[in-house]
Protein backbone atom coordinates (compact mmCIF):
# COMPACT_ATOMS: atom_id res chain seq x y z
CA UNK A 1 0.00 0.00 0.00
CA UNK A 2 1.32 3.42 -0.94
CA UNK A 3 1.82 5.27 2.36
CA UNK A 4 1.27 8.65 0.69
CA UNK A 5 -2.31 7.54 -0.14
CA UNK A 6 -2.95 6.31 3.41
CA UNK A 7 -5.04 8.52 5.72
CA UNK A 8 -3.05 10.32 8.40
CA UNK A 9 -4.83 8.39 11.15
CA UNK A 10 -3.39 5.14 9.78
CA UNK A 11 0.22 6.29 10.24
CA UNK A 12 2.22 5.98 13.44
CA UNK A 13 3.22 9.18 15.19
CA UNK A 14 6.85 8.39 14.38
CA UNK A 15 6.12 8.10 10.66
CA UNK A 16 4.18 11.40 10.71
CA UNK A 17 7.11 13.09 12.46
CA UNK A 18 9.53 11.69 9.86
CA UNK A 19 7.19 12.93 7.11
CA UNK A 20 7.10 16.48 8.56
CA UNK A 21 10.89 16.40 8.93
CA UNK A 22 11.22 15.38 5.28
CA UNK A 23 9.21 18.49 4.35
CA UNK A 24 11.74 20.60 6.26
CA UNK A 25 9.62 21.18 9.37
CA UNK A 26 11.24 21.42 12.81
CA UNK A 27 9.64 20.19 16.04
CA UNK A 28 9.12 22.72 18.86
CA UNK A 29 11.48 21.92 21.74
CA UNK A 30 8.87 22.58 24.42
CA UNK A 31 5.73 21.33 22.65
CA UNK A 32 6.10 18.08 20.67
CA UNK A 33 2.71 18.59 18.99
CA UNK A 34 3.90 21.84 17.38
CA UNK A 35 6.05 22.02 14.24
CA UNK A 36 7.50 24.96 12.29
CA UNK A 37 7.89 25.05 8.52
CA UNK A 38 9.71 27.99 6.95
CA UNK A 39 9.79 28.47 3.19
CA UNK A 40 10.73 31.48 1.10
CA UNK A 41 7.26 33.00 0.68
CA UNK A 42 5.54 31.98 3.93
CA UNK A 43 5.94 30.29 7.30
CA UNK A 44 3.64 27.71 8.83
CA UNK A 45 3.00 26.30 12.27
CA UNK A 46 1.61 22.78 12.22
CA UNK A 47 -0.20 21.41 15.27
CA UNK A 48 -1.19 17.83 16.00
CA UNK A 49 -4.54 18.53 17.63
CA UNK A 50 -6.94 15.98 19.09
CA UNK A 51 -9.38 15.92 16.17
CA UNK A 52 -7.44 17.49 13.27
CA UNK A 53 -4.07 18.56 11.95
CA UNK A 54 -4.06 22.35 12.19
CA UNK A 55 -1.92 24.52 9.92
CA UNK A 56 -1.47 28.26 10.41
CA UNK A 57 0.37 30.01 7.58
CA UNK A 58 1.87 33.48 7.97
CA UNK A 59 2.68 35.54 4.94
CA UNK A 60 3.11 39.29 4.75
CA UNK A 61 1.72 39.80 8.23
CA UNK A 62 -1.49 37.89 7.46
CA UNK A 63 -2.41 34.56 9.09
CA UNK A 64 -4.48 31.84 7.44
CA UNK A 65 -5.62 28.75 9.34
CA UNK A 66 -6.87 25.44 7.96
CA UNK A 67 -7.86 22.21 9.68
CA UNK A 68 -7.19 18.85 8.03
CA UNK A 69 -9.03 15.76 9.19
CA UNK A 70 -6.82 12.83 10.11
CA UNK A 71 -8.95 10.84 7.63
CA UNK A 72 -7.39 12.69 4.67
CA UNK A 73 -4.49 10.95 2.96
CA UNK A 74 -0.98 12.16 3.59
CA UNK A 75 -0.32 13.14 -0.02
CA UNK A 76 -3.33 15.47 -0.17
CA UNK A 77 -2.42 17.09 3.15
CA UNK A 78 1.17 17.56 2.00
CA UNK A 79 0.09 19.24 -1.24
CA UNK A 80 -2.23 21.56 0.70
CA UNK A 81 0.46 22.48 3.23
CA UNK A 82 3.11 23.12 0.60
CA UNK A 83 0.73 25.18 -1.56
CA UNK A 84 0.67 27.70 1.25
CA UNK A 85 -1.98 30.17 2.26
Amino acid sequence: MDSSKTPLNQHSLQSLELWLSSLGAKKDVDDPSKWYLIVSKWNAIIFFEQEDLSVVWESGGKETKRLFSYCINRDDVERAIMQGP
